[in-house]
């Protein structure tokens, strides 16, 4: 899942301590994370998210308060291709050039990632574009919305037909490319909304599931009429645990065509109800707990459409709810990759 979900969370209007914001921006050669990754470094040495195996954290928690100190915005390349004990690489695994974008989280930075949460929040993807000099001396930088709505720096040399011809051009790509005839380069990162999975049925088998799949980055409602069993007690990482009967809960979901939904009640009739108000949604996910020809009898047809994954996980021998979790989870996360190539 994309770091920023965990830096923005992080990152709040009244926040008073300070924080410098790494982005790796370019990767020449292999390393720990990609163009795209953050980490979010504070005044009391603390971090969220992470760049490597600890191969550069200690160097970056100094240079923070360097940047904090300027309030400027800088650009750090790492070569860790030498594995001696003396250079970067320590044998770690990291055996790339690394090139990071430090920004203190301050002034109009800051206001720009509260309006991307925002907008996150609202699920719709957002594309950061930052504009460099061929030298990486940063420059501007602004976010085009889903809805096509555009906020950030306003600098009246910022060619916006380099800047669509960019956006048309990398439409997912993360990393530093050239635009049009423009000498700079353009930092593309497209950030789109976490990801969300609506689970219904709290049995003991749900538990795994949505610990696992909150840990991995997913938002996760749980959805149950029993108020014994849908409870924070079993569910202390979902987002939202609604206790309701399905037929009354499923009105009251706004789903979009970006999110999952695991049906898992273990009651025939309920599943049953379910899935025939799922279908009528436009959804990125949705599979059935159970043998695929429990899942034929549930939707009245011989063949089960391919929208509709049953039975639900990876191929992986899964057993027990953990393993089944795993598998689960794990399909989730491939159907993103896949989408996303």
């Amino acid at each position: 899942m994309d770091d920023m979900y965990p830096v923005l969370e992080a990152i709040t209007p009244s926040c008073q301590n300070p924080m410098v914001l790494a982005t790796v921006i370019k990767v020449e050669g292999s390393a720990y994370k990609k163009a795209g990754a953050a980490m979010l470094l504070r005044a009391n040495q603390s971090r969220v998210g992470m760049l490597t195996a600890g191969c550069l954290e200690e160097d970056l928690t100094a240079r923070a308060g360097l940047v904090w100190a300027s309030g400027e915005s800088c650009t750090v390349r790492y070569d860790m291709r030498d594995e001696d004990d003396l250079s970067w690489g320590q044998g770690a695994g990291c055996i790339g050039v690394i090139t990071l974008l430090l920004e203190p989280v301050i002034g109009k930075t800051l206001q720009h990632l509260l309006t991307l949460k925002n907008c996150l929040d609202k699920k719709q993807t957002v594309t950061r574009v930052k504009r460099f000099t061929r030298e990486l001396v940063p420059r501007e930088e602004m976010y085009v919305v889903e809805d096509g709505s555009v906020f950030g720096d306003d600098y009246p040399d910022w060619n916006l037909d380099d800047f669509k011809e960019t956006m048309n051009n990398y439409p997912f790509k993360k990393g530093l490319v050239s635009a049009g005839n423009s000498t700079d380069l353009y930092f593309v990162h497209p950030v789109v909304p976490r990801p969300h999975v609506y689970v219904f049925g709290a049995g003991e088998d749900a538990r795994p599931l949505v610990s696992l799949a909150a840990r991995v980055g997913f938002g996760v409602s749980v959805i149950d009429w029993r108020p014994g069993l849908c409870a924070r007690d079993y569910f202390p990482d979902a987002a939202q645990l609604l206790v309701e009967m399905p037929a009354e809960a499923i009105p009251k979901l706004s789903f979009t065509e970006k999110d999952f939904a695991v049906v898992m009640t273990h009651q025939y009739q309920k599943d049953q109800l379910i899935l025939q108000e799922l279908q009528k949604k436009k959804l990125f996910y949705l599979g059935v707990l159970g043998p695929r020809n429990r899942t034929e009898r549930l939707l009245g047809m011989e063949n089960v459409p391919p929208a509709i994954h049953s039975p639900i996980g990876l191929s992986i021998g899964a057993a027990g709810p953990e393993e089944i979790a795993v598998s689960i989870v794990g399909e989730m996360i491939q159907r993103i990759r896949k989408a996303q190539a």
